[in-house]
């Protein structure tokens, strides 16, 4: 996700800065060793030598089996409501039998705007969800869990085994609240994302079920396949992860079929007022969508012009770093949006609002185009490699505001030279903190972690969240660059890419592949990890 604003650079460093060096770990968790025990922690455990793909290396789709939804939607513009069936096909991919799952209902968080008690009086806003069979047994009930009633659980009737599979039929009707945002009504589009009842993921013996938050990326998901019917009143545009197969217009419905394989969620923007704009860039039909109605600009031209360049230039950049892009389609849509921009399979949101050329630090459109090469940074991590971005931000946010450095070296030059500062050894060195000496000179807190790899909730406030995750940690991750050397690092990059493709990760994956692509005696790069995180490979 994007940052709140595209033109708080400069002041997210600084406050970044300052953030850093007021804070400490807490000495009751004893997870968080010292820099010193966790560098010889490291060195003594032996990890399995990688070696790196080559640059610019495919992203093949798995053979395995993934999960499978099948979803018949209405999409309801006068009502604000989408809903529809699913057909969800999965298995019990953990070690334990389930005897009940955990799914996410995510519009039930909105539940208190005007927009939806005007329209559901009968339903206070909370998404409707009926009909829920699991093949085996038939109709099985469900609750939504008294603390969080996005979370929702469902009481199996016959426990499910290790490996075994099953289908949940379910009917869902979510309303579509007039926000700004991510998920809302705005400006004559419709953002439909994170509308459906979605399974939580299964870690470590329990359900995550983190808490929704509106800052960043918060969402944690399995990949599946998904294959999605939408029926529309005829004249509505849509953009939406994966590819549209076919429309059938009758009755003054049309309706859509589209095919996403092997992502971890389904969304769609919708408009009668867009305007779509196409260019292939290599094999990737990039889409780029804007209201007609209500355009960014009088003149989208150098708005348009900007947005394809910076496609371009990502896509390359990241492909010949991380692995090509592997899916058919990428569509950008500029709409009304509260924050600086949003990350979907296959989709990314920018706000209009940093799609003037006077919202600049350096030149015209520059801050558009920090704000799209990082979202489209957000389809390798968040994307192909997935983590808990509750629970581990950093794996997110920091490793993909590190793409737009990888973006701008790509471009090289003075564009470089200009995004690059704050960010180096020079200007600021992660790894040499006195944490004793300035505790005992009150200058730490003993109740906030310097750490990166901590939750979301653990950050004191959204603006200690945001200068942390997005800007030390871009930071961070370029120091490991320049520790490595970029080739050495970006190798490793692709090695976790093409490791956790398509699956989940955690710090400790991440490590164990740096740390055996580059090996173990880098005595920069073992102090830079040891200051800053508290996993150990």
């Amino acid at each position: 996700m994007g940052k709140t604003s595209c033109k708080i650079t400069a002041v997210l460093i600084l406050i970044s800065m300052l953030l850093f060096a007021a804070c400490s770990p807490s000495d009751s968790d004893p997870s968080k060793g010292s820099t010193e025990e966790s560098s010889a922690t490291r060195a003594t455990k032996k990890i399995e030598k990688i070696t790196p793909p080559d640059k610019g290396c495919e992203i093949r789709f798995p053979d395995r089996d993934v999960y499978d939804y099948t979803m018949d939607l209405k999409f309801d513009p006068a009502g604000q409501t989408i809903g529809g069936h699913v057909k969800f096909d999965f298995f019990n991919d953990s070690e334990d039998v389930w005897n009940e799952l955990c799914m996410r209902d995510y519009p039930s968080l909105f539940d208190d705007m005007n927009a939806y008690a005007l329209r559901v009086k009968d339903s206070g806003g909370i998404t409707r969800i009926e009909n829920i069979v699991d093949s085996r047994t038939g109709g099985v009930d469900f609750e939504r869990d008294p603390g969080d009633k996005s979370v929702i659980w469902i009481k199996l009737g016959k426990a499910l085994a290790p490996g075994e599979h099953t289908t949940l039929t379910y009917d869902f009707l979510a309303l579509i609240p007039s926000n700004p945002d991510r998920f809302g009504l705005a400006g004559g589009i419709y953002n439909i994302t994170n509308f459906y009842p979605i399974l939580a993921e299964y870690v470590d013996g329990s359900w995550s079920h983190e808490p929704y938050f509106n800052i960043g990326e918060c969402f944690y998901s399995e990949v599946a396949n998904y294959h999605v019917t939408i029926e529309a009143p005829e004249g509505f545009v849509f953009a939406t992860t994966g590819e549209e197969i076919s429309s059938v217009k009758t009755g003054g419905k049309e309706t859509f079929k589209f095919e996403a394989p092997f992502v971890r969620d389904f969304v769609f923007s919708a408009s009668e007022f867009f305007e779509k704009k196409t260019e292939d860039m290599n094999g990737v039909k990039v889409n780029l969508f804007f209201s007609k109605d209500k355009p960014a600009e009088p003149d989208m031209t150098g708005v348009t012009d900007k947005c394809f360049q910076v496609a371009d230039s990502s896509l390359k950049a990241y492909g010949e770093a991380f692995g090509k892009y592997p899916y058919g389609e990428l569509d950008i849509i500029l709409s009304p949006l509260k924050v600086s921009g949003m990350e979907y399979p296959n989709l990314v949101l920018v706000a209009n609002e940093v799609c003037h050329d006077h919202v600049m630090v350096f030149e015209p459109f520059d801050q558009l185009e920090n704000c799209l090469c990082h979202e489209i940074g957000h389809q390798w991590f968040m994307g192909i490699v997935g983590s808990n971005s509750g629970a581990e931000p950093w794996l997110d946010e920091s490793v993909t505001s590190y793409t737009e450095l990888v973006y701008y070296e790509y471009l090289g030059g003075k564009v470089f030279d200009d995004h690059i500062q704050g960010y180096r050894t020079e200007d600021r060195d992660l790894k040499q903190i006195d944490r004793d000496k300035e505790r005992e000179d009150g200058i730490l807190e003993e109740n906030i972690s310097p750490y990166l790899d901590i939750p979301y909730s653990k950050f004191p406030t959204d603006a200690y969240y945001t200068a942390y995750i997005y800007d030390t940690g871009k930071a961070f991750c370029y120091q490991m660059e320049e520790a490595c050397g970029r080739e050495e690092f970006h190798g490793a990059l692709r090695a976790y890419v093409q490791r956790y493709a398509f699956r989940n990760a955690d710090t400790g994956d991440f490590l164990r592949v740096l740390f055996g692509c580059v090996g173990q005696d880098n005595e920069k790069l073992n102090g830079l990890v040891g200051n800053m995180l508290r996993t150990q490979p």
